[in-house]
């Protein structure tokens, strides 16, 4: 996050503009992560917090979960609706974790959040996850992040931030991790868990962290396209935009038509007390 609230509020609730391209172009989630996470679940009820276009609904659904899926920005949470009306084992909520909670009327046998949980409010998050999951239940918060092997495509976009003077890297390279698009500052510490935050110890326990490697190409134009679905991305003005957008193909272009990308996605689990 960035320290100011209303900045981080505003990029939090930057998305919906760009729902369906989010959904084409964002990753999906390693299957073993998936399957990881339903074999520690005591039960299928699954609460989801920060949906979005249910890149990580549709993965859980598909293996038998129930779902409530809490989405705040109703244009993400319509390609959602869309691509789940038909199951009667998922519901979506369009409100914030914070409103949700204030309503909640069920408990559920885990909680995921998919490269959302940083969004949520770090003075009730912990509680309303405690109140919302059953003892024995399971917290699972996850996130990818990318590599890039060529270190030019590091540069590229470093080079093109640094002379527009946006504050942000969403690169990361061989040098090793830098601050994300959309928030995480350190994949191996994500914002406010456990080891971090003593609230969250009030309510979970049996803290556990793991990392998927996988790899991926992608054109450049790809590339791109997803870097302009980060929140960092969406609040720059419109023409600062386009012309960071037209350097980024222009330079990445001339290394070649694909980009290698090595991922690695978080995992950090705990169990309700």
């Amino acid at each position: 996050m960035s320290g100011d609230p209303d900045i981080d509020s505003i990029r939090a609730r930057s998305f919906g503009e760009v729902a369906g391209r989010y959904d084409r172009y964002r990753p999906r989630y390693p299957d073993r992560l998936v399957d990881d996470i339903v074999a520690m679940l005591p039960g299928r009820r699954v609460l989801e917090v920060g949906a979005g276009t249910g890149i990580a609904t549709t993965a859980f659904a598909a293996r038998g979960m129930a779902m409530t899926c809490v989405e705040p920005d109703p244009e993400m949470a319509a390609v959602l609706s869309a691509k789940v009306g038909g199951d009667a084992d998922v519901h979506v909520e369009v409100a914030s974790f914070e409103n949700w909670s204030a309503t909640r009327q069920a408990t559920f046998d885990g909680l995921i959040s998919a490269q959302a949980w940083h969004w949520t409010d770090p003075a009730t998050r912990w509680a309303d996850a405690g109140a919302a999951v059953d003892g024995g239940g399971v917290i699972a918060l996850f996130w990818n992040g990318e590599d890039y092997p060529d270190r030019r495509v590091v540069d590229a976009f470093t080079d093109a931030y640094d002379r527009r003077g946006i504050g942000i890297r969403s690169v990361r390279g061989p040098s090793g991790a830098a601050p994300g698009p959309d928030g995480v500052a350190d994949r191996g510490r994500p914002d406010g868990w456990p080891e971090i935050d003593a609230d969250a110890r009030t309510y979970f326990t049996d803290l556990r962290m793991r990392r998927y490697h996988w790899t991926r190409r992608m054109t450049v134009a790809d590339l791109v396209a997803v870097a302009n679905t980060t929140s960092a991305h969406l609040i720059l003005p419109p023409e600062v935009r386009e012309d960071l957008t037209a350097e980024l193909v222009t330079t990445l272009t001339g290394y070649g038509d694909e980009v290698e990308v090595a991922m690695s996605t978080d995992l950090a689990t705990a169990v309700r007390r």
